[in-house]
């Protein structure tokens, strides 16, 4: 696959997932009169997931299109750590510490496993095309 594809493709990875952490900080906004736990752990993880993905996106983005293992690499470092994120969701979204409200702790629960899917098969379809390894 070419530089340019592998780019394009990488860059939507990034943003999908950059999109998904920004939901889970907009519903820690509305939980946060409700529950400061909540509030900080969707800040939190979610903040991770905002910050790691812009960087990533702006190394990717500055790359050359003919620099597949570099493009690829950046890509895969950026949706690990998404990628942890959307487990912890999964594992604390119902968690009786974090006193999240049912409905809120759901679609928590939802993103992080369309996070974690997700991630898991961007990973997955990256290393296959570029040839770079998942553990860099």
């Amino acid at each position: 696959m070419s530089g340019g594809n592998i780019k394009a493709r990488a860059l939507t990875y990034v943003f999908v997932m950059l999109l998904l952490a920004a939901a889970t900080v907009v519903i820690g906004m509305l939980i946060k009169d409700v529950t400061y736990r909540g509030y900080y752990l969707t800040l939190s993880l979610g903040g991770i997931v905002l910050f790691t993905s812009a960087v990533y996106a702006a190394v990717i983005k500055l790359k050359k299109d003919d620099d597949v293992r570099g493009i690829a690499a950046s890509a895969i470092q950026a949706l690990w750590v998404s990628t942890s994120m959307g487990l912890g969701y999964i594992v604390t979204a119902n968690a009786p510490y974090f006193q999240i409200p049912q409905a809120y702790a759901v679609v928590l629960f939802a993103i992080g496993w369309v996070m974690l899917l997700f991630g898991f098969y961007s990973l997955l379809k990256l290393s296959k095309e570029s040839g770079v390894p998942l553990a860099v």
